[in-house]
C-alpha cells in the first residue's frame, strides 16, 4: 500500500479514535446521571435498568472499536498495516477504506465468521459520526 494512502487512513483512524473517546466520556456521564437520578418506584427502576443495559452494550461496542483502532494504529507504526493477520496477504484497499481497523482480508474474515458463527462487523454499529460502510 502506498505511504500516502496509509497516512490518509492513519488520519481517519486518529479522528475516529478521538470521536470514540469522546463518546465513551459522554457515555460515562450518562451512566452516572442514571445512577444519580435513580428513581424509587419499581417501574422507574426497571426503565433505568433497561436504559443502563442498552448503554453498557453500546459502550462495550465502542470499546471494542477503540481497541481495533488502536491496534490498527500500532500496525501502521510497525509497518504491518494492510497485511492480513490470518494469511499474510495484502488486505484490499477498498476494504481498508471501509474498515481501516480491519485485521483480516475478506476470505479470512469469512472463515473466522464461519468458525465463530457471528460477524463482529455486524455486531458493532458504525462509529459516531462515521460515513464508513461495511466492507463487502
Amino acid at each position: 500500500m502506498e505511504q500516502a494512502n496509509v497516512e490518509r487512513l492513519k488520519q481517519k483512524l486518529e479522528v475516529q479514535q478521538h470521536e470514540t473517546l469522546q463518546f465513551l466520556r459522554l457515555f460515562e456521564q450518562e451512566v452516572h446521571s442514571l445512577d444519580v437520578d435513580a428513581a424509587h418506584e419499581v417501574a422507574d427502576r426497571s426503565v433505568i435498568s433497561v436504559s443502563k443495559e442498552s448503554l453498557f452494550e453500546r459502550g462495550s461496542q465502542r470499546r471494542t472499536v477503540l481497541r481495533l483502532i488502536q491496534a490498527a494504529l500500532e500496525r501502521i507504526a510497525d509497518g504491518s498495516f494492510g497485511t492480513c493477520l490470518g494469511c499474510g496477504d495484502e488486505i484490499d484497499s477498498r476494504r481498508l477504506e471501509a474498515l481501516p481497523w480491519t485485521q483480516f482480508c475478506r476470505p479470512c474474515q469469512g472463515e473466522l465468521e464461519e468458525k465463530i458463527g457471528a460477524s463482529l462487523s455486524t455486531k458493532i454499529s458504525a462509529p459516531l459520526g462515521s460515513t464508513w460502510r461495511r466492507a463487502g
